[in-house]
């Protein structure tokens, strides 16, 4: 061997495929009807088992067999297929029945395909057989992905253009907002009842609280709870900005517009307007009671264990507190609270030589008990996020007739229910 064959060693090794004829086999459905008649995927494994057996291909192994949507790649299946695949190490190609069958997502898919390819693994087609380790064959390969990505988009654009029209009719194409239900929801669109609930009730009563220019929203929330219906301020502060409850229909599908819609307005559009109109009066707090009953919400009921509400007898122009529960008989002079408050505050009070000390040391102990909440609000807004995308894509795949009204149903109350209860905890979190 001369100098020059020797030198050979250092030069790096071509990508080659391969040496092996192992195959796995990957089938999928889009949706839970076609896995249950199990008639596709019979079809698809037989067309693949034959294509196997004629090129000498060994089967090592089945993955998919199941309804996985294919405009992600991010599918349980398919990413335990991928993960196989590459770590086996003996397994030289994937063969599915056709292209759209591996995915649906084109640049993407050809990735893929291009990093299993440089790792000596080609995926192969039975009734699209293109030569991949050709480049016009690679190109192929990649021309059938983005045509299937392309029909999504088309489908997706035939989706959107109806739900778009119908919006235009004054039809509501998602839940309705608290105060009103669906008496029809797994029914079309065009069928849908939507009415006020019996929170509709109070949130017309909130309306009209609003309107008289008297009340903040604070004052409106303790009222509402008086009456049984819990709602935090940033959520009514939304409700009285939302057309919907004025019999308009707004949406970011129909940028710009608005519609007149088919459900029953619990405030006429006069008055919403003038809720919302910034010559309008929003009184924040009331000063005077406020200075007067400073305990309020701070000092609870010994019997009920809920804040105290105060209250003014202008004949004595004296403050009290009393409870809110119905037959309670709790009622507290202001003055007296106040005097009695003011001594237990003596018992607390700090030396000045150790306010900075002490507030250290409390920021630290604060954002220690806190740092878990913060990370669990963190994960939760995710989880809710991911709930959200999950909703979007069942009511797209119902719109477009892949998903049944029973499956429908029992998939999107599963979704509604996990993201009321991750909500739930983010509105009123636990501190350990």
């Amino acid at each position: 061997m001369n100098t020059l064959e020797k030198l050979k060693e250092f030069a790096p090794k071509k990508n080659q495929l391969r040496q092996s004829n192992n195959a796995i086999i990957y089938t999928r459905v889009s949706t839970k009807e076609q896995a249950d008649t199990n008639t596709s995927l019979e079809t698809q494994k037989k067309y693949c088992e034959n294509y196997a057996k004629s090129n000498g291909y060994k089967v090592a192994g089945y993955f998919g067999g199941t309804y996985e949507s294919a405009k992600s790649d991010e599918r349980k299946e398919f990413k335990r297929m991928l993960k196989y695949v590459r770590q086996s190490g003996t397994v030289g190609y994937i063969i599915v029945y056709s292209y759209d069958r591996f995915s649906r997502t084109g640049s993407s898919a050809a990735q893929i395909s291009q990093e299993l390819n440089d790792q000596g693994i080609q995926v192969k087609a039975v009734t699209q057989e293109v030569d991949t380790t050709s480049v016009a064959g690679k190109f192929q390969q990649n021309l059938f992905y983005m045509f299937s990505q392309f029909d999504n988009e088309l489908r997706k654009d035939k989706t959107i253009t109806a739900m778009t029209d119908l919006l235009r009719k004054g039809y509501w194409l998602w839940n309705p907002p608290v105060g009103y239900i669906n008496k029809k929801k797994y029914h079309k669109a065009v069928d849908w009842d939507i009415i006020p609930s019996e929170d509709g009730k109070l949130i017309k009563k909130a309306f009209a609280w609003k309107l008289k220019g008297i009340y903040s929203n604070i004052d409106i929330i303790d009222k509402l709870q008086n009456l049984g219906m819990k709602i935090d301020e940033r959520r009514i502060s939304e409700l009285f900005k939302n057309p919907f409850y004025c019999g308009i229909l707004v949406s970011k599908m129909i940028p710009g517009e608005i519609i007149e819609g088919k459900h029953k307005p619990l405030v006429s559009k006069e008055d919403f307007l003038k809720i919302n109109s910034i010559n309008t009066h929003h009184p924040t707090h009331h000063k005077a009671e406020n200075d007067n009953l400073p305990l309020k919400q701070f000092i609870y009921c010994e019997s009920c264990k809920l804040p105290l509400t105060g209250y003014l007898v202008k004949k004595k122009g004296l403050y009290y507190y009393k409870c809110r529960t119905k037959g309670c008989s709790c009622n507290k002079s202001a003055k007296t609270l106040h005097s009695t408050f003011t001594e237990d505050l003596r018992t607390y009070q700090v030396e000045p030589k150790y306010k900075d000390i002490i507030k250290e040391v409390m920021t630290y102990t604060y954002d220690n008990i806190t740092k878990d909440l913060r990370t669990q609000k963190k994960f939760i807004k995710k989880n809710i996020t991911e709930l959200n995308t999950k909703i979007e894509s069942i009511e797209e795949r119902y719109a477009l007739g892949e998903l049944d009204n029973a499956i429908y149903k029992k998939f999107k109350d599963k979704y509604e229910t996990q993201k009321e209860e991750l909500q739930s905890k983010i509105e009123n979190p636990i501190i350990k």
